[in-house]
């Protein structure tokens, strides 16, 4: 859904173009946009690629983590987002769920699906910022199929805790405002409230272990204040739910704009499920770029900052992490 909504093709049509009144006569809300189309022409200024070839923003973000996973033989199986809007049930079939990259724009099902999962006992992995941030409907086509159309409707921020996002935010797609809970309640932390305001939520930086002493650090030799350089960006999780109970933070530091200037904290969380699972937030959509260079793969580099490319000590962290998820072999401490 968010390689849709960045999509410009064929000409501007993402669901970020200011439309004119024409285009909004024509009965067509202004940002809805279309599966029924190639990925291309995004608009966002980190994945400059004018035409991806049909594979969206797989392979900046997320083609790292596969080859990295196939590549230690973890048992993995792929899903879309209208899957996971569309069969609950199917998501119980495995031992953990892994949002990654860039998954902004999700459907109330789909929060909700997530969600039971989470209570039914599957641990989740959100590799991931600026996730579940902006409320979507799946519409139909205009000729009748399901599930191949999005527009923005809302945010998953908590408005109704007293922090307000700012009318004119709320109201830019011209509908009644359609807010969906907080994201933090599912991923711990969330896009730091105001995105869109500034580029709140938008830096980059180096990711800090705070927690030495947690299982996710076993055998990787890091101290507290010890960093993975160029990990954070360009868009991060912060503001963290601290009243979930055992949340725990892992990684935190500043993010920084191109001119030096702090744009915000991330924060990494770690919080115990209900069924002796987990639920982790990476923090920052380059995450996975610190597991595996694919052959072909260009690492990430935005304001200024460069990823250095794979890191052992981020590579045992992800083996710590999916040792916990799938079991019975746990870290120490999990």
């Amino acid at each position: 859904m968010t390689w849709s909504a960045y999509n410009r093709w064929p000409v501007d049509f993402a669901a970020y173009t200011r439309h004119t009144e024409d285009w909004s006569n024509t009965g067509i809300p202004s940002g809805t946009v279309s599966f029924d189309r190639p990925y291309a022409l995004f608009t966002h200024p980190v994945n400059k690629i004018t035409n991806s070839g049909g594979s969206g923003e797989f392979l900046p973000w997320e083609f790292p983590l596969s080859f990295w996973l196939e590549q230690h033989g973890y048992d993995v199986s792929y899903i879309s987002n209208i899957d996971t809007h569309s069969d609950r049930d199917g998501l119980l079939r495995a031992k953990g769920f892994i949002s990654v990259g860039h998954d902004e724009y999700w459907t109330q099902d789909m929060f909700d699906n997530v969600r039971n999962a989470r209570d039914e006992g599957v641990s989740l992995a959100f590799l991931c910022g600026n996730s579940a941030l902006c409320k979507v409907p799946l519409l139909h086509s205009t000729d009748g199929r399901p599930n191949r159309a999005i527009r923005r409707e809302g945010w998953f921020l908590p408005v109704a805790d007293g922090q307000q996002v700012p009318p004119s935010v709320l109201n830019e797609e011209g509908f009644e405002p359609n807010m969906g809970p907080d994201g933090a309640l599912l991923l711990g932390a969330r896009h730091p409230i105001g995105a869109g305001v500034g580029g709140l939520g938008q830096g980059v930086g180096d990711w800090t272990c705070t927690a030495p002493l947690h299982w996710l650090y076993a055998n990787t030799g890091m101290n507290a204040g010890d960093s993975i350089e160029g990990l954070v960006g360009w868009e991060f999780h912060g503001e963290p739910l601290l009243d979930i109970p055992g949340i725990k933070i892992v990684a935190e530091g500043p993010a920084f704009k191109q001119n030096g200037q702090v744009n915000g904290t991330y924060t990494a969380t770690v919080y115990d499920g209900p069924r002796d699972n987990i639920v982790f937030n990476a923090a920052s959509i380059w995450w996975v770029n610190g597991l595996s260079s694919p052959p072909g793969h260009v690492h990430p580099s935005y304001w200024g900052a460069t990823l250095g490319g794979p890191d052992e000590r981020l590579q045992q962290i992800a083996h710590n992490l999916f040792e916990c998820m799938i079991g019975p072999t746990l870290p120490p401490g999990c």
